[in-house]
């Protein structure tokens, strides 16, 4: 199969599976309500969301040049900015190929070997990945009645497509695993001049995950990585303060929406795009909040994370043909 069509594969099926979870969200909703509620969002708080935005993906790549350096890379901080525009520009279209794209991107400007790229994103998703879980365990431990029931919801939904896929998935899981192990092994062995360029990329990505993971200049990286975070909980109380239904809402609320909705985004749908929906209106039945302002919380937030990584993206890939220009 080719890469391509793998590409296509797994962009259609990244959609798939956020018109499946859109449509659940909106299946039992009148859509008229939330417009009107759409129509009176506050201006002031849109471009205080997009400035947000901007903040977050500029500490993104501080963190990131910070992870390359750990790996003996020292590209440009512009550059390694651009890479990431362009990276989070594509993730709104495709699951998770934007973490390709910003690595072969960042190679083709500063020649940082894509193997070693791909190790330290991977390092910065590991933690990323341990902030998320540390969050969620916290906020159902604190609220286990409540959220057990979002559990239940989604598990109904996802029935509705047959649960002879959820264990053919598992199965597949299993599968994959064991086939990498006992194909490693025997990669090694050969003599196959391709095959041994393949396995010093993943040898060369592997060593660069662990320097990602053993960090030297760990103080700063948390400080980071706290700040990152934090300006995300800002960013999506910020989302709450453009519209009336959810301005008087608390700080609190917003990391509880942060780290639930955060599930959507690590799903493979492109932008969480309807994953993200679906777990934010869960989110506010079992509070007892308005299902009207949930759906429209959800689309304004996913949209605005949408529309501004978009103009910010397309700025990044502005800035990339320009660097690739000149650098001709």
């Amino acid at each position: 199969m080719s890469s391509q069509l793998k590409n296509i594969l797994r962009n259609s099926i990244g959609l798939l599976i956020g018109a499946f979870f859109l449509y659940l969200a909106l299946r039992k909703n009148p859509l008229g309500p939330v417009w009107k509620s759409l129509e009176n969002v506050n201006y002031f708080y849109i471009l205080l969301s997009f400035i947000c935005l901007f903040v977050i993906f500029y500490l993104r790549a501080l963190r990131w040049k910070l992870l390359l350096q750990e790996a003996g890379q020292d590209p440009k901080g512009s550059k390694v900015l651009t890479s990431v525009l362009l990276g989070y520009f594509v993730n709104s279209f495709t699951p998770k190929l934007g973490e390709i794209i910003r690595c072969t991107s960042l190679q083709k400007s500063t020649d940082i070997p894509v193997s070693v790229s791909i190790g330290s994103v991977m390092a910065e998703r590991a933690y990323d990945l341990l902030i998320l879980l540390i969050g969620i365990l916290a906020i159902f431990w604190i609220e286990f009645e409540k959220l057990e029931l979002i559990i239940d919801s989604t598990m109904r939904g996802i029935s509705e497509l047959g649960h002879n896929y959820t264990y053919l998935a598992g199965f597949a899981l299993v599968l994959l695993i064991l086939l990498y192990f006992f194909g490693i092994k025997r990669l090694k062995k050969s003599e196959s001049k391709p095959i041994k360029k393949v396995i010093e990329f993943i040898q060369s990505m592997l060593e660069s995950l662990k320097q990602g993971i053993l960090l030297k200049q760990r103080f700063l990286f948390i400080l980071l990585t706290l700040l990152i975070w934090s300006m995300l909980v800002l960013l999506n109380y910020i989302y709450m303060l453009c519209l009336p239904e959810t301005s008087t809402f608390t700080i609190g609320f917003a990391v509880v929406t942060l780290f639930i909705g955060g599930i959507g985004w690590a799903l493979p749908s492109p932008g969480g795009i309807g994953t993200t929906h679906f777990l934010i209106l869960q989110l506010f039945i079992v509070y007892n909040l308005s299902t009207t302002a949930g759906i429209s919380y959800g689309i304004l937030s996913n949209g605005l994370t949408f529309i501004g990584t978009i103009l910010m993206g397309s700025y990044g890939y502005y800035n990339y043909r320009m660097e690739i220009k000149y650098r001709k």
